[in-house]
């Protein structure tokens, strides 16, 4: 009986095309189990994201707004961001949380980790679940930020993100929680 399930690809080179704090981008020369030749095969290298869904005392989901430059639009969406080198991403999801709406959570809860894009990205999106959240302060926002915060019943809102890993998000949290009121 013969294994027919896929095999790696061998990198047989590979070179830095940028990398800076933001990102790094890496072209690979592949080869593939039949020998054929992937030359370049380009592989983003960002950091790790988080994505937080965050519910206030009354369910209510809170949300964030704002420009999106590589899509062009503003567009409503969970709080997210980057993990910090030496950060874990629960620790990433509350500052994340403060530093994006000024709210705090009593309880934030892991839903797992998915890949951004297993495709051409090596990082993996930390999914969160914040619950009881609470006004602890003003936003702390980085200089090029514009976040406008929202409030909205958690039931519509997967109908209202645009972006993939934003829905999934909802979609893992709203599991979680018909599960725990089961």
């Amino acid at each position: 009986m013969t294994d027919d399930r896929p095999q790696p690809w061998q990198v047989v080179a590979t070179r830095t095309i940028v990398a800076d704090r933001w990102i790094s981008l890496r072209a690979d020369d592949c080869e593939d189990a039949e020998g054929r030749r992937i030359a370049p095969y380009y592989v983003l290298e960002p950091g790790d994201w988080i994505s937080v869904l965050a519910l206030d005392g009354r369910g209510d989901a809170i949300v964030v707004e704002e420009y999106r430059h590589g899509a062009g639009i503003v567009a409503l969406g969970t709080i997210g961001g980057a993990v910090e080198p030496d950060e874990s991403p629960i620790d990433a999801a509350h500052r994340e949380l403060r530093e994006e709406t000024g709210f705090t959570a009593s309880d934030v809860i892991d839903l797992g980790p998915t890949w951004a894009n297993f495709g051409n990205h090596t990082n993996q999106v930390h999914h969160f679940l914040a619950l009881d959240c609470v006004r602890a302060g003003e936003q702390s926002l980085d200089d090029t930020e514009r976040i406008t915060v929202r409030t909205m019943p958690v039931s519509s809102l997967g109908e209202h993100l645009t972006q993939s890993y934003h829905q999934l998000t909802w979609y893992k949290a709203t599991h979680h929680l018909a599960r725990r009121h089961a």
